[in-house]
């Protein structure tokens, strides 16, 4: 259930300072704000909502910084940015939406490695094996009963928001951001002829997932970020963080009108024009 918004008087913005056009597009943002009253500060100024120009690697790292404090606005700035509520291209009515509050609150769901160190993933989870470049003899088990093991390159642990990516590039299904489950996907399990019958599963937040290994230590990765040296068994549930999304329509459904205009076929290296036309993509 989205709850409705409330006036904005003040936002932050984050973003990547590396990229030129992020800069650029930061910058006229941060000019359509201040010019329809609305402050930019930082973090520590206690803002209404948090404003992420980029991609969804973005989003991710200002989660893993505000932890739930401060809603997230995405405006896209990447290649496809599934995360991003609003489209660059379309900025000239979020001053009004934000000053008047026509905006809705959308809680996600969030999972957990309870241990030391705790690890919280917006998107997914990632265990691997603890050598580099070598494959994992993994397990998994779900409420301490087993579920099946295989040589592998890692075990994906997936919420509603991350079915869309690492997940999903593993086999996963797409789940409904409304869903109260996570998804377990062994990545790219061997030998072939060997294949599980099942490879992904489907399992309520409020299970214990575990992720038993032979190897004395595994690496566990949140959300993309740096790996975390860990003893098996890797303990995984819900956690009890929420990341708060800001989304322009109270109907969770627009959700599938998002990623149906944001995963369509596109021109990522330019081959296919340089097929078609001979031009190379650098100068497309």
């Amino acid at each position: 259930m989205l709850v409705k918004g409330s006036p904005v008087d003040k936002v932050s913005l984050i973003y990547n300072r590396d990229k030129q056009k992020t800069l650029k597009l930061a910058g006229t943002i941060e000019k359509t704000l201040v010019s329809a009253g609305i402050s930019i500060v930082d973090q520590s100024s206690a803002p209404d909502i948090a404003i992420i120009v980029g991609g969804d690697g973005t989003l991710l790292r200002a989660f893993h910084q505000i932890q739930g404090r401060v809603p997230l606005l995405g405006i896209k700035d990447g290649t496809y940015g599934t995360l991003l509520e609003v489209d660059s291209d379309k900025l000239s009515y979020l001053p009004d939406i934000l000053r008047k509050g026509m905006y809705w609150l959308e809680q996600a769901s969030t999972i957990e490695i309870r241990g030391r160190p705790k690890l919280i993933a917006l998107n997914e989870l990632l265990i691997r094996s603890g050598k580099m470049g070598k494959s994992s003899r993994l397990g998994i088990a779900v409420d301490s009963v087993p579920a099946g093991e295989c040589i592998c390159d890692g075990v994906v642990i997936s919420t509603p928001t991350g079915s869309l990516a690492y997940s999903l590039a593993a086999g996963g299904p797409l789940l409904d951001p409304r869903s109260k489950d996570m998804i377990v996907s062994y990545v790219a399990p061997w030998p072939p002829s060997l294949a599980l019958a099942v490879k992904s599963f489907v399992i309520p937040l409020n299970l214990k997932v575990e992720i038993w290994s032979s190897e004395p230590y595994v690496y566990a990765i949140a959300d993309g970020l740096s790996p975390i040296k860990m003893s098996p068994p890797i303990k995984i549930s819900g956690s009890n963080a929420k990341a708060i999304f800001v989304r322009l329509s109270p109907n969770p459904t627009n959700f599938y009108r998002r990623i149906t205009r944001r995963m369509v076929p596109r021109r990522l290296t330019g081959i296919m024009d340089y097929l078609k036309t001979g031009i190379s993509p650098q100068n497309l």
